[in-house]
């Protein structure tokens, strides 16, 4: 072993830089965060990642190359890329700053299986922990937490975005200024984790100068863990990888925090996971836990665009891609409240076609379908096999058509009150995903593409449809149950919200990972402290519930004299 560390943490990303700045408060509690990808230093952040719109997404360079999954089954065709962060702040680094907190009704659910603390009341402290909310106050909010909260404000907003505050008041839905304090559903400002003028990542916030001057924390960049060490069922430190060379570290206290996909692979590589399927990889079980890879979650969405005209796009001195969203309900019998998010956008990419594309899509907030990870390969650099197995439930098909009726309902109304031209359907694939890398050459074509749609908007709907898949006619569709539910199947795509895979759960439960605490069951010093322990995904985006498991996991394992 090189150096003996109290706690290792696997994984810079969102949860990763709250453990290990939390973890390390205690002076004498020595530390260690380990991150595949590279740094970003506080005096040195990239443009891209600092902006305040999420242009590193286009990045590669911050991306785990070639991860690939499905959306559906591995039988049903091939996978698709799947971006996931591997740079310092993790999915905070690249992703749009989104900070929903999800409702009490998702908190319920989580206390149903891991206990109490997990309910509203009891996730509410750690929400505040971290929280400065620069719009509200009060008993539901923070002004002393490290991760700045704001909403645009409604005077700043896009056309587009104002213009279908008239469309929801026709619908007779209510204005939602809160939507982490104010949980009805309804259209209104949809909060973000940025500054006038700088991204909030994690890392940001949480490993500052002062933070990374701590003499107890070290942080290893470039290092990938590809095993954690065992005597026995103790854990006794971990094996990694830097510049091609093993390396081991030796600490009885393993934090996992590197996420829904790479979590439970690390643990099954380790030998903690389902028996019969790690003997078939060849590896030797120490723990049978079914569980491990399993549960996979993710929000599946559909997306629908629209090629905005010049007076109703959004000005370029306004940067978040994010200034308004609907949440509804479906209404289904059995189905939960506010599983329904209509995501708006009037800017779709960081290059100038992208600059005239509205986004109207639907996301379903709470799916009842299930997919898992399972290593693909005994090697270390082998990516698992990722199947999210989306609308295998039939309430799943049922309840986001409604939310696609209702995205073309607010398409067409945009197209008939002039802000656009026809919309169209869009299958975000690896096509079109590699059109929007950011790069010197996609610049140009953009640039002439966009020349080429202001000169003949009446091109917008063949060109578009060309790029991302083939021409729909929504109106048609609309009509035709069977039509949209083959729609949906077809081009069905997920967001980058996976979660689940090494759930919470009590000790007789077989399928759970990890106990209330996040200690992994069946084994001593491993903590999960991830989107993987989520029993089902919050009503919204992860990043801000992901920093608040954070919270309550760093918590949890410093025990009750703990300063925060």
């Amino acid at each position: 072993m090189e150096h003996a560390f109290d706690h290792v943490v696997i994984g810079a990303g969102a949860a990763g830089c709250v453990l290990a700045s939390r973890l390390s408060e205690d002076p004498a509690c020595r530390v260690l965060l380990v991150e595949a990808g590279a740094d970003v230093a506080p005096d040195a952040v990239p443009a891209d990642i600092r902006d305040t719109y999420p242009s590193s997404y286009f990045n590669r360079r911050y991306l785990w190359p070639g991860l690939k999954a499905h959306w559906t089954s591995a039988a049903d065709g091939p996978a698709t890329g799947f971006p996931q962060a591997r740079i310092m702040g993790g999915g905070g680094s690249v992703m749009g700053m989104v900070a929903l907190r999800g409702t009490p009704h998702d908190y319920a659910q989580w206390a149903e299986v891991a206990g109490p603390d997990w309910d509203w009341q009891g996730v509410l402290p750690a929400f505040l922990r971290l929280e400065n909310d620069l719009d509200f106050r009060g008993d539901l909010h923070s002004g002393s937490g490290p991760v700045p909260v704001r909403r645009v404000p409604r005077s700043e907003w896009p056309p587009m975005a104002t213009a279908i505050a008239g469309w929801a008041g026709e619908q007779g839905l209510a204005t939602i200024d809160d939507m982490n304090g104010d949980f009805r559903d309804g259209y209104g400002a949809v909060p973000i984790t940025c500054t006038d003028d700088a991204r909030a990542s994690s890392a940001a916030c949480y490993l500052g100068t002062a933070v990374r001057s701590r003499r107890n924390l070290t942080i290893a960049t470039g290092t990938q863990a590809t095993r954690i060490l065992f005597d026995g069922h103790r854990a006794t430190g971990i094996e990694a990888r830097a510049s091609g060379t093993q390396r081991r570290f030796e600490s009885r206290s393993i934090v996992l925090c590197a996420g829904a996909i790479f979590s439970p692979t690390l643990l099954m590589r380790s030998g903690i996971g389902p028996g019969a399927a790690l003997r078939e990889a060849g590896i030797d079980v120490r723990c049978d836990r079914p569980g491990v890879g399993a549960n996979l979650q993710n929000h599946p969405v559909v997306y629908l665009g629209a090629h905005l005209r010049r007076e109703h796009r959004q000005p370029a001195r306004l940067r978040p891609t994010a200034a308004s969203c609907c949440r509804l309900s479906s209404g289904l019998p059995g189905a939960p409240p506010s599983d329904l998010y209509i995501n708006l956008q009037s800017r779709t990419s960081w290059n100038a076609l992208g600059a005239q594309i509205a986004n109207i899509s639907c996301v379903l907030l709470r799916p009842a379908s299930r997919g898992r990870v399972r290593l693909a390969g005994p090697g270390q650099d082998d990516y698992p096999e990722v199947e999210f197995r989306f609308l295998s439930e039939d309430t799943d098909r049922e309840r986001l058509a409604i939310g696609l009726r209702t995205a073309i309902s607010i398409a067409n109304w945009c197209a008939a009150r002039q802000l656009c031209g026809r919309p169209f359907a869009v299958r975000f694939g690896d096509r079109l995903r590699q059109l929007n890398e950011y790069n010197r050459g996609n610049a140009l074509k953009t640039a002439l593409l966009a020349r080429l749609l202001d000169a003949a908007p009446g091109l917008a709907d063949p060109v578009m449809s060309r790029l991302t898949g083939r021409h729909v006619d929504l109106a048609a569709l609309a009509g035709d149950p069977a039509a949209i539910d083959a729609h949906l199947r077809a081009n069905v795509a997920g967001l980058f919200h996976p979660a689940g895979t090494c759930r919470l759960g009590r000790p007789g439960d077989p399928m759970a990972v990890v106990d209330g605490g996040g200690r992994v069951f069946g084994v001593e010093g491993v903590h999960v402290a991830d989107t993987s322990l989520m029993p089902n995904l919050p009503a919204g985006n992860t990043n801000l519930p992901t920093l608040m498991v954070a919270e309550k996991i760093a918590a949890a394992i410093a025990g009750p004299g703990a300063r925060y």
